[in-house]
C-alpha cells in the first residue's frame, strides 16, 4: 500500500505536499477546528446559532464540545504539518489532536441524535467523523510502533 500515497519530492515537503500525502485528516482536523470555532463563537454571541441541537445543550456541554474540536483539531493539524525533527512529536501532537477531536465529534453527534433522532445526516456524520478520529489516534500509534520496532532490529544488525 505504500504505493496509493502520494509521495512529495521535496524535502523537507511543504504544506501542499503534505496536503496531498493526508487529504482526508487535514480536511477532517480543518472540520473539528472550524466546528469548535463555531461553537465557541455562540457561547460569545448568542443570536449566533451553528447548531440547533448544540443550542439547547446546557453551557458546560457546549464549552467542552467546542474546546474538544477545536483544540482537538488545532493539535492534529500541527503534528500531521510537524516541521520539526523530532517526528515522535508530530505523531504525538497528532494523535492527541485525533483523540480530542474524537470525544467532540461523538459528544455533538449524541447531542443532534438525542435531540433530532430522525435526521440521520446530521448525526450520522460527526460520528463518522469522530470514529475516523479515533482510529486515525490508533493508526498513527500502530505506526509509531512499526518503525520503533523497524529502527531496533536495524540497530540490532548494526551493533553485531
Amino acid at each position: 500500500m505504500p504505493t496509493h500515497v502520494y509521495q512529495p519530492s521535496r524535502n523537507p515537503p511543504r504544506w501542499g505536499d503534505r496536503l496531498m500525502v493526508h487529504p482526508l485528516d487535514s480536511t477532517a482536523a480543518f472540520i473539528a477546528l472550524l466546528f469548535g470555532a463555531f461553537v465557541a463563537l455562540s457561547l460569545l454571541v448568542p443570536e449566533f446559532i451553528p447548531s440547533k441541537s448544540m443550542d439547547k445543550m446546557p453551557w458546560p456541554v457546549v464549552v467542552l464540545v467546542s474546546g474538544f474540536l477545536g483544540t482537538g483539531g488545532a493539535v492534529a493539524v500541527t503534528g500531521l504539518n510537524w516541521w520539526g525533527d523530532n517526528v515522535s512529536t508530530g505523531w504525538a501532537l497528532e494523535r492527541f489532536g485525533w483523540l480530542l477531536a474524537s470525544g467532540g465529534f461523538i459528544t455533538y453527534s449524541l447531542s443532534v441524535s438525542w435531540h433530532y433522532p430522525e435526521s440521520l445526516f446530521a448525526w450520522v456524520i460527526p460520528l463518522a467523523l469522530g470514529v475516523g478520529s479515533a482510529l486515525r489516534a490508533l493508526s498513527i500509534l500502530l505506526i509509531e510502533r512499526g518503525v520503533r520496532r523497524k529502527l531496533a532490529e536495524t540497530e540490532g544488525v548494526t551493533n553485531e
